[in-house]
C-alpha cells in the first residue's frame, strides 16, 4: 500500500489554502460542520478564517488504515446541531469514495439545511463526489497519513505487519515512511501504542 505522510507544516498550510479558496468564492456560510475526526482541524481553521462561529461536529466511522471497516459510513449527529434554513459548509480532510461526505450531506438535508457545500484538503479522483472546494487532486490512489492521526495510523500499520510486536516496529515504520519530525516523544508514542493495545483497537 502506498502511503504519503503529510507533515504538520504542510497540513496547516493546506488548511489555510483551503480557507482562502472558500473566501475567494464570496459564499457567506452561516454554519460549518466538521466530519470527525479527520475534519476537525481543517474545519476549525476554516471557521477562524471565515469568521463563522457556529461550528458543529458530526461523528463518522467508515475507514480504518488502508480499508473500509464498515460496509457503509456510520454517522452520528449531536442533538444540538442547528442547520435548518442555514447555508452550511461541510469540511473533511479527504474524500476517497465520497460515501462519508454523501451520507453527511443527506443527513444535513434531512435536518433542513437550506444550502450545502463541501470542502476537503484532498480530493481523490475515484470519489463519486467532487468537493466544491479542495486543495489537491490525487490521481493515483494512496493512503494519506495526516499528522493528527499519528498514533492511530502508526498503531494500525504496526498491527497489520506484526500484531505481537506493535511497539517495537513502530520506529521502523516511521523510518520507512521518511517521517523526520515525530510529534510525540518516544516515551509518549510507546505509551500511546500500549494504550491502543490495551483497548483492543
Amino acid at each position: 500500500m502506498d502511503i504519503i505522510y503529510i507533515s504538520w507544516d504542510k497540513a496547516i498550510r493546506m488548511c489555510y489554502e483551503l480557507s482562502e479558496k472558500i473566501l475567494e468564492s464570496n459564499e457567506d456560510f452561516e454554519v460549518i460542520v466538521a466530519i470527525s475526526r479527520g475534519g476537525l482541524i481543517p474545519a476549525r481553521i476554516v471557521s477562524d478564517v471565515l469568521g463563522v462561529y457556529d461550528l458543529y461536529v458530526i461523528n463518522s466511522r467508515f475507514w480504518g488504515i488502508g480499508g473500509m471497516i464498515f460496509p457503509e459510513p456510520v454517522v452520528k449527529v449531536p442533538r444540538t446541531l442547528e442547520v435548518k434554513d442555514k447555508k452550511v459548509l461541510v469540511v473533511d480532510e479527504v474524500v476517497d469514495t465520497g460515501k462519508t461526505m454523501s451520507k453527511a450531506l443527506n443527513v444535513l438535508k434531512g435536518l433542513g439545511a437550506k444550502e450545502l457545500k463541501t470542502a476537503t484538503l484532498h480530493y481523490k479522483v475515484r470519489s463519486k463526489l467532487v468537493p466544491d472546494y479542495y486543495v489537491e487532486k490525487v490521481e493515483k490512489w494512496v493512503w494519506i497519513f495526516y499528522p493528527w492521526s499519528f498514533s492511530e495510523t502508526i498503531y494500525s500499520l504496526a498491527k497489520s505487519r506484526s500484531p505481537n510486536n506493535v511497539v517495537n516496529i513502530a520506529s521502523e515504520i516511521i523510518r520507512q515512511l521518511g517521517i523526520k519530525e515525530v510529534p510525540l516523544t518516544p516515551k509518549c508514542l510507546k505509551n500511546s501504542l500500549i494504550t491502543y493495545l490495551r483497548r483492543g483497537l
